[in-house]
């Protein structure tokens, strides 16, 4: 017999580790960033039966920047190994999906909360993303 809701698509988050002294292209600084994944899976009566879209991501403690790093890298770390994510590693995402991991819109320059429809920082008048 087949029942609705025994079966289904999700998509999932999983924060990994926070990494240290990574240099952060938007803030200028060396800062911590938390290393999380994101996929979709397949499940079955709440069993994942299979993965795809798997993603790693960082975000800056600092000026809560999103970055993607290759996947290779992200797995290695998740296992444990001690990897080193270099400038060249960071690829920036131009989303707002970063915006659900912050209490609201910040200043990537001095990281203070700002109302989403601000064009310039009103604390330190760095000019915001678009």
């Amino acid at each position: 017999m087949f029942f609705i809701g025994i079966f289904g698509i999700e998509s999932k988050e999983k924060e990994i580790k926070y990494l240290t002294n990574i240099s952060c292209s938007h803030c200028h600084s060396e800062s911590s960033m938390k290393l999380f994944k994101t996929y979709n899976f397949f499940h079955f009566f709440f069993i994942p039966l299979f993965k795809w879209n798997e993603k790693y991501n960082l975000i800056c403690s600092n000026c809560n920047t999103l970055y993607e790093i290759p996947n290779e890298k992200g797995k290695r770390i998740e296992r444990g190994e001690e990897i080193e994510i270099t400038y060249w590693d960071l690829k920036e995402v131009k989303t707002d999906f970063y915006n659900s991991y912050t209490t609201g819109n910040r200043c990537s320059h001095c990281g203070r909360t700002i109302e989403p429809h601000f064009e310039y920082c009103p604390y330190c008048g760095t000019r915001l993303r678009i």
